[in-house]
């Protein structure tokens, strides 16, 4: 199921790219104040490449790496009760439960970045060009939010040593 979410969220992305390039000035703003001022800008095409590697390196990160994870010798591997989690028993159970839950990161992080373009977006299709800070800090509270709990409970669910 994640994975699913995953892929329609760099799908909406993708679509969310051929809606608004055409649209998009030459000039586009690509940096703001904390008051939602433009501070710095890109050409178009150089502000869509950004927005294409993101969502490649989030791909990268939450999809392909995960599945690679199993690759790397277990001596590299930080996790809370290790010895117990990654005996030859567990390792692949546990690589499963690592890669769902680093999958459910990427979703929020995804869905934080393209909501974030998608303000860029609209700031730059306004006349005054000004990016929603407000907003913003909301969906940034929001992500911060999300990365503890997520993290209390990654750390909680590989603390304690199943009997």
């Amino acid at each position: 199921m994640q994975r699913f979410i995953l892929i329609s969220l760099i799908s909406g992305a993708v679509l969310q790219i051929v809606y608004y390039y055409p649209l998009l000035p030459q000039t586009v703003a690509s940096h703001f104040d904390i008051s939602g001022n433009p501070n710095g800008c890109l050409s178009k095409g150089h502000f869509i490449v950004v927005y294409i590697v993101v969502i490649l390196v989030l791909l990268f990160s939450f999809l392909v790496f995960p599945s690679m994870f199993k690759n790397i010798p277990v001596s590299l591997i930080n996790l809370p009760n290790k010895d117990y989690w990654l005996t030859p028993e567990r390792k692949e159970e546990t690589f499963r439960v690592i890669a769902e839950k680093m999958l459910s990161f990427g979703n929020a992080t995804t869905f934080f970045l393209v909501l974030t373009f998608q303000i860029a977006f609209q700031a730059n299709l306004s006349i005054s060009r000004h990016f929603s800070s407000g907003t913003m800090l909301i969906l940034l509270g929001g992500y911060i939010l999300f990365a503890i709990v997520w993290s209390v409970r990654f750390i909680a669910r590989f603390r304690r040593a199943e009997q």
